[in-house]
């Protein structure tokens, strides 16, 4: 008797998931025709994003064969902020300058600038974009001879691929400020400025990074490629497949 229910209770099980999968199948294709054009714009996209991010570690390497590489250790953090070591303890200082919990000076900045002992590793965070986008694009040609559950995965690699492109490609356009005239600007206001102990000046004008310490001069030409526009790719919305629920949990089909 047991026999015969568990095996009752088997084929509604397999039923029911076969009847799943048959109306998760028709949502799957669709949702791949409507995201093929999105998936090519976003390699399109990382196409373009190689040459600037070539551009980013020339201008890095560059900085760190001139005398400007002594600049790092007075820049402390290098994500849109010149964060500069202070033997004064008082807390008032004057503005935009701000001070920190430790008592050193924050000068806040548009973009990113590039003077810290490590080039930012955006190179392999492409190659991972790329990589999977590739597999996403092929999972679109091979989509028909996938069985259903195979099939079932394919539309949430395209929603992970397409949210790694939209979260790197911002990235790369913050580390571009530093070439935009604000941050000129920024700079100019900060190197015009007297500090104690320090005399060096940093400037940007006509895509030569100047580097000025009074005893050191080098100009740094910034590379053609460092300000070419990127596409940011829209993220798609996640596809809500049919599931299994069965004691308060949920699996694909």
């Amino acid at each position: 008797m047991v026999g015969r229910k568990d095996d009752a209770y088997n084929e509604h099980m397999w039923a029911y998931r076969d009847h799943l999968r048959s109306i998760n199948r028709p949502l799957i294709e669709e949702y791949v025709r409507q995201q093929n054009q999105h998936v090519s714009s976003a390699i399109e996209g990382l196409a373009s994003a190689v040459s600037v991010t070539l551009a980013i570690l020339q201008l890095h390497d560059a900085i760190r064969r001139s005398p400007a590489v002594s600049f790092w250790p007075i820049i402390r953090e290098t994500k849109g902020a010149l964060l500069v070591r202070s033997t004064d303890t008082g807390r008032e200082c004057p503005w935009p300058w701000s001070r920190t919990k430790s008592g050193n000076l924050r000068y806040q900045l548009p973009g990113h600038l590039l003077f810290s002992t490590c080039p930012p590793n955006l190179h392999r965070g492409l190659q991972s974009c790329a990589a999977r986008l590739q597999r996403v694009a092929d999972s679109f040609r091979t989509l028909d001879s996938k069985n259903d559950f195979s099939a079932s995965q394919v539309p949430n690699g395209i929603w992970l691929a397409m949210l790694q492109v939209a979260q790197l490609i911002p990235v790369i356009q913050a580390y571009q400020g530093l070439a935009k005239p604000d941050t000129a600007a920024a700079l100019d206001r900060w190197s015009d400025e007297p500090r104690l102990g320090s005399n060096i000046t940093l400037r940007i004008s006509q895509r030569v990074l100047i580097y000025d310490d009074g005893l050191d001069h080098c100009e740094i030409e910034i590379p053609e490629g460092f300000t070419k526009p990127l596409f940011v790719p829209s993220r798609p919305n996640r596809l809500e497949l049919h599931l299994v629920r069965v004691g308060g949990r949920a699996y694909y089909p």
